[in-house]
């Protein structure tokens, strides 16, 4: 028995590696997966609104979708007012509920993908850090504001055409999707701050707003589901509600319990150059080169900024 130990001892380090090493695969490709959603949603959402549906029939799938999967967790955990309060529940339910999703699928209407995924996922982390730092002034290093910049280089490439030939509408949608940026820095500081568990959080704002909005959508004129082929119904039900809403939250969770927040938060410098490529062959969207080159800006910023936010 003595002489296995030294091949014991031996082997133990080496499974622990391999362990480790599948651990951080496994935590990549479910980053990986949930920027694929996320990039997703803003492609096919730029394919509904400029289509058939409308940024309110969006959000009726989303929320009646997401909103009644969820209702359980809702049902036995209750709306977690401890933790939010009034205050803090209606900030979440309204920067990250139908709120949010109406307003960032009415700047898809006038902004393109590719613009769109600079605009939003790519401006959240400089939003974030501009709210902190006024709000619990929290220190933004070197690093991270280098990052920073490199955002606001990227979104003036995409924005600066549009004002010089003062091309409203266009501006006005780029206005919407930096708005909608700064709604879900606020989601994400308060969201933080309460300590609230992923699922329970997101089960919270789509059961609420599923409630709020749904009724309302009743009453509105000029709904366009039935004018949708059932596989655009289908595609739309799907992808917006459980795929966008509940699936990539799970496997985004997952992935920071495998990787740590760090190093998964640092995916999302992908959006917006995955939400870019993915509206070439979807929606037949090709990028200026200002667009591409303001897009490479975005995301190193993203990268900058979220892996090095005190270096």
């Amino acid at each position: 028995m003595t002489e296995l130990q030294p091949g014991i001892s031996e082997s133990r380090p080496a499974r622990a590696g391999e362990s480790h090493a599948l651990k951080t695969l496994a935590g990549c490709a479910l980053a990986l997966l949930a920027v694929v959603i996320w990039s997703g949603w803003l492609v096919i959402t730029r394919v509904a609104v400029t289509s058939t549906l409308t940024a309110e029939d969006l959000s009726a799938l989303r929320f009646g979708s997401a909103g009644l999967i969820l209702l359980p967790v809702v049902w036995r955990r209750g709306f977690a007012l401890d933790r939010f309060g009034w205050r803090g529940l209606a900030l979440i339910v309204i920067c990250a509920g139908a709120p949010y999703v109406l307003l960032a699928s009415h700047g898809l209407t006038l902004a393109t993908a590719a613009e769109a995924g600079v605009l939003i996922p790519g401006t959240i982390p400089l939003f974030v850090a501009l709210i902190s730092a006024f709000t619990v002034h929290e220190k933004i290093g070197r690093v991270a504001r280098a990052g920073l910049a490199l955002i606001v280089a990227g979104v003036a490439l995409i924005v600066m055409p549009a004002l010089l030939d003062a091309a409203g509408w266009q501006l006005i949608g780029y206005a919407i999707c930096l708005v909608s940026a700064i709604m879900w820095a606020a989601y994400t500081i308060e969201a933080r701050r309460a300590g609230a568990d992923a699922l329970h959080m997101t089960a919270i704002i789509m059961v609420i707003s599923g409630a709020l909005f749904l009724p309302v959508y009743l009453l509105l004129p000029g709904q366009r589901l039935s004018e949708a082929s059932s596989t655009e119904f289908w595609v739309q039900l799907i992808y917006q509600g459980p795929v966008t809403g509940i699936v990539a939250l799970l496997v985004y969770t997952r992935a920071v319990a495998l990787l740590g927040a760090t190093r998964a938060s640092a995916f999302t410098a992908l959006l917006p150059l995955s939400a870019m490529l993915l509206a070439i062959p979807v929606v037949g969207e090709w990028p200026s080169l200002g667009n591409a080159i303001g897009a490479v800006l975005a995301a190193s910023g993203v990268l900058l900024a979220t892996a090095f936010v005190r270096r």
